[in-house]
Order: C-alpha cells, then sequence, then structure tokens
C-alpha cells in the first residue's frame, strides 16, 4: 500500500505537477488562493531586513506577498523537496531583485538551517502532506529555526465544518480539481490527490494544539468560512 506522507512520494507527486501547479491552484480556487496567501502572509508580521524562511515553498508563490514588507533589505530561504518546483521558483525569484533568495532542495524535517536563524517562518499549502508524526517534528523544526520572538504563519485549504457546505466543497476539491488538472497537464490523477491529503488533514486545529505543545504561542485562523485555516504566532 502506498503512504502517501513518504518523502518519495510527495517529491515525485509535486515534481510530476510543477509545471501546471500554479495556473491549477489558482483556478480551482477561483482565485481565492492569491488572496489567501497575502492574508496569511500579514499574520507572519513580516517587516523590512527580516530573514524570512518559506517552507515548502513550492513555487514561490507567496513571494508577490512576501516582497511588499521585506522591501529592499530583505532575506528569504526557501526550502522545498521538489526539484520542479525550485525550477519554478527560481524563475520567479527574478521578480523581486531587491529581496535576496536562497533556494534550498531539503526535507523540511531534516534541514540543515543553524538554530535560531530566522526571525519569521511561513509555510503556504504545503501541511497537508504531513502525517501527525511529521507534523510533531515540522513543530519542533519552526521552534528550532526561529529566534525568540520570532513570528510564524501557515496556511491550508482545509475541510469547512459546515456539513452541507463542508461535502459541496470536498466534491469540488475531489472531483472538479482533477478535471481543471486534465485540462493543463493531461493526468487528473495527481490532482486528485490534493483532494485527498485535504480530506485527511481536515483543518489546522491540530497543527495548532502540535505548535502549543512546543511551546510557542498560537492562534487559530480561519479564511472563507473554513475552505483554508491556518495558525500564526510567535516564539516566546
Amino acid at each position: 500500500m502506498t503512504d502517501i506522507y513518504d518523502t518519495g512520494f510527495v517529491e515525485k507527486l509535486f515534481d510530476e505537477m510543477a509545471g501546471t501547479y500554479e495556473a491549477v491552484n489558482y483556478f480551482s480556487s477561483f482565485g481565492f488562493s492569491r488572496r489567501w496567501r497575502k492574508q496569511f502572509v500579514r499574520r507572519a508580521g513580516i517587516k523590512s531586513g527580516m530573514v524570512v524562511c518559506d517552507l515548502m515553498c513550492g513555487m514561490g508563490d507567496c513571494w508577490d506577498a512576501l516582497s511588499v514588507p521585506l522591501a529592499e533589505r530583505g532575506r528569504v530561504l526557501a526550502l522545498d523537496l521538489s526539484a520542479g518546483m525550485l525550477k519554478g521558483a527560481a524563475r520567479r525569484k527574478t521578480r523581486f531583485p531587491n529581496v535576496s533568495f536562497e533556494l534550498h532542495r531539503q526535507d523540511v524535517l531534516q534541514n540543515t538551517l543553524q538554530d535560531e536563524c530566522v526571525d519569521c517562518v511561513v509555510c503556504g499549502f504545503g501541511i497537508k502532506t504531513l502525517s501527525d508524526t511529521q507534523k510533531e517534528v515540522f513543530a519542533s523544526e519552526i521552534t528550532r529555526i526561529l529566534k525568540p520572538q520570532g513570528t510564524f504563519s501557515l496556511i491550508e485549504v482545509s475541510v469547512p465544518s459546515g456539513w452541507i457546505f463542508g461535502r459541496i466543497y470536498m466534491a469540488y476539491l475531489k472531483w472538479m480539481v482533477p478535471v481543471v488538472g486534465r485540462a493543463f497537464l493531461g493526468n487528473p490523477t495527481s490532482y486528485r490527490m490534493l483532494g485527498v491529503y485535504t480530506e485527511k488533514f481536515g483543518d489546522c486545529k491540530v497543527m495548532r494544539d502540535i505548535l502549543a505543545r512546543h511551546g510557542l504561542q498560537v492562534t487559530y485562523d480561519e479564511y472563507f468560512f473554513g475552505c483554508a485555516t491556518g495558525v500564526s504566532g510567535m516564539k516566546i
């Protein structure tokens, strides 16, 4: 039986989707994904000159939102497993000549970043690919790399709590998103996995509790009636 949380499986999945992921994500969310990125980055409290770590950075979809508060003196450390996604990120970073980017092909659960080396951690739409055990490691890594008083903000597509709305939304993710994926990629199977991950993930409440157990100050956030949820806070 395939372990969908195995890092090799996740890497291969996102390598396959890399060429079309941004477009499918935008159209399948009716443009809300771009708005959610702006909102969750705003919760991170990023300021000019900060060192920001973008975990599971994908193609750098959060960087439009990050670049504004970072201004001219910012630095971004971006980590992702997928070489395909990082190729897209390498192209995207040229849009922001005043921000310093370092791209690292690394497993965020076994990264080489130094202790207390960043002011802020962000992660957009990556944590659904982590098992509960991996979430514990992920939380410990966030705690380890954040400086004291450092901030974080994470967001993930989620299952809305309302029974009717939740069923409709999940049906859309599981059936319509693969149709959109077929239009762009020719293979709906990979995009069908996004619905599978989301259904198993639920929402960010488990991630909230795990981060709190690791000593972080955490707030639970909802976006558009719970279609996306997040956590944000600070290392005390």
